[in-house]
């Protein structure tokens, strides 16, 4: 009997010890649907870096039609990462079904593993060497448990190639430390060289007569012409504006840039072949 009391408290011992890991544990299958493009599982990222990068992500995806997802969990509790990394990709469908233009960064925190999973639509510009580049940018603020600024560099570092790629401006990637005061220095020296401030002055103000006096002339012209064909009886001569139908076009871009959305709906449908990479810290 004694020895049977000493093997339960050493059964229960183990448990009390390997239960708690196994709870950190994050599991493809009983993972819920996305809260967002940026899921913080293992709790390493601060509120205001998660709401920069959602917003980031966001953007990305309204102008792009790209959608970015960043995860981390606290432990894979033995799982490769890139069969986790492919599993929750192909789970939440990342990227939009009939353009697979998705990307998934996870981190492991535990293991210190990382992987970046790409979307059949932008393997093109974003191959294996090319995430193996932005991963490796990530590796010395992972090692110095700079999870805000890993997660920046990994997320703008794709960002950047799909907004290139697109041809749009993502003002979440604009540099925080550009100074336009330097270019507006260079464009107020050009001018003066050569040239008296006096004439630079009066040469404006000729410009400025001018240009007004062309402007009230060319409206005066427009609004005689218009209130001409008005009595004439012509159809569809209004004062201002035609009365006839118009048809015009949405000038957004291909890529879907004339509009927002601020809601969050989960992956797409996207789908990807297993193509990325990753590594450790």
């Amino acid at each position: 009997m004694k020895s049977l009391r000493i093997w339960g408290v050493a059964l229960l011992g183990v448990v009390l010890v390997v239960a708690p890991v196994w709870g950190l544990a994050e599991k493809v299958a009983t993972m819920p649907a996305p809260a967002g493009y940026i899921d913080d599982y293992a709790g390493v990222l601060t509120d205001d870096g998660k709401s920069e990068l959602e917003s980031l992500c966001r953007e990305v995806h309204n102008k792009t039609k790209a959608q970015v997802f960043f995860v981390t969990v606290k432990t894979l509790d033995g799982e490769a990462v890139e069969t986790f990394a492919n599993e929750l990709f192909a789970k939440w469908k990342i990227g939009e079904k009939k353009t697979d233009r998705g990307v998934l960064l996870v981190l492991a925190i535990a293991e210190h593993k990382r992987w970046i999973e790409v979307g059949y639509g932008l393997e093109g510009i974003l191959n294996d060497a090319k995430v193996g580049d932005i991963g490796r940018e990530m590796v010395p603020e992972l090692k110095a448990a700079k999870y805000d600024d890993a997660a920046r560099t990994g997320v703008r570092g794709v960002s950047k190639v799909i907004a290139a790629d697109a041809g749009v401006t993502i003002d979440g990637l604009e540099d925080a430390d550009a100074s336009p005061s330097d270019d507006s220095a260079v464009q107020s020296d050009t001018p003066s060289v050569g040239v008296p401030s006096s004439e630079i002055n009066k040469g404006g103000a000729w410009a400025v007569g001018a240009f007004f006096l062309l402007a009230f002339g060319g409206f005066g012209a427009f609004v005689w012409w218009r209130v001409r064909m008005f009595r004439r009886g012509n159809p569809g001569a209004a004062l201002f504006g035609s009365s006839g139908s118009s048809s015009d076009s949405d000038s957004g871009s291909s890529f879907g840039g004339g509009g927002s959305d601020d809601s969050f709906s989960g992956g797409d449908g996207g789908s990807s072949g297993g193509g990325g990479a990753g590594g450790d810290w």
